[in-house]
């Protein structure tokens, strides 16, 4: 195993423009975010630029908003290399994608690019950067999330990135549930990608704690991957793990093959400063 961190750097629709004092300064597209970050915990740089931000996501007594200026529309696009996504106000702090991921979309691109017929499962696959990513690469794409809401923003988002509504297998499902279906059905996988939330629930009430489920779930990885299986990649956030831990309960589950892993980061504007946002491990063979 070898620890590799991995830090996304600013393209021309995305950048952290400044940290600090539990919160990041980011602009999507065209609009600047000010959103709140436990790991920010030191002064912030540039103070006086953050009152560019169009819209501020508060902690309040009476449950968690979006204060957004007069305006700015609930819904806006913001493009990755040939990748489009929709982004909103709607869903909690987050607007519906994880700007940290993109060194893994490259990585998932590019493996598609080489290779030929890849097939790819996305688990707990959020807005589907990453299965647009590999669907744009030319892979055979399931992606699976248990919010019917946010399955049918996956399918925005792939016609929006010129691929068809139906380029993607969208499966909205408990994961265990789902994977344990695929298993059944004799499907298999070259390519692998993981999101668990520390705690979630499936469409039907399931509950998911990774502290319960994670082992099990990984158990089942060796069923899914085919003969020819060349990538797995498992990523973590708020969850008291380490990047090392991931590391070595994927090594557990795939010992025939090459473990990296490590923290998952943003490079903040004009600073050698590095905003950690969540862990990761990756099996490749």
């Amino acid at each position: 195993m070898k620890r590799i961190d991995t830090v996304t750097s600013a393209w021309d629709q995305y950048e952290l423009l400044d940290t600090g004092e539990g919160r990041k300064l980011e602009r999507f597209g065209s609009i600047v975010l000010d959103r709140p970050d436990p790991q920010a915990l030191w002064h912030k740089s540039h103070p006086e630029m953050w009152v560019q931000a169009q819209a501020q996501f508060l902690w309040a007594d009476k449950g968690e908003r979006w204060k957004v200026e007069k305006g700015i529309p609930e819904n806006w696009n913001m493009s990755w290399e040939d990748m489009t996504l929709t982004l909103s106000f709607k869903g909690f702090k987050h607007v519906g994608i994880f700007p940290e991921h993109a060194h893994q979309w490259e990585v998932v691109q590019k493996l598609g690019n080489r290779i030929d017929g890849l097939h790819m499962l996305n688990l707990f696959g959020y807005t589907g950067a990453a299965s647009i990513a590999g669907a744009l690469s030319g892979m055979k794409v399931t992606h699976v999330d248990a919010s019917k809401q946010t399955v049918q923003t996956v399918k925005e988002n792939a016609v929006l990135s010129g691929l068809s509504s139906e380029a993607i297998r969208v499966i909205t499902e408990d994961t265990l549930k789902y994977m344990k279906r695929l298993i059944a059905r004799g499907e298999k996988f070259e390519v692998i990608v993981l999101d668990p939330p520390a705690f979630g629930r499936g469409p039907k009430g399931e509950v998911w704690k990774i502290e319960e489920s994670l082992a099990e779930l990984l158990s089942l990885l060796p069923e899914l991957l085919s003969e020819k299986a060349k990538l797995v990649i498992l990523n973590g956030y708020a969850a008291g793990y380490s990047a090392r831990t991931f590391g070595e309960l994927l090594e557990s589950a795939l010992p025939d093959g090459t473990i990296s892993y490590g923290d998952v980061g943003v490079a903040q504007n004009d600073s050698n400063r590095i905003l950690s946002t969540g862990i990761y491990a990756m099996w490749s063979h």
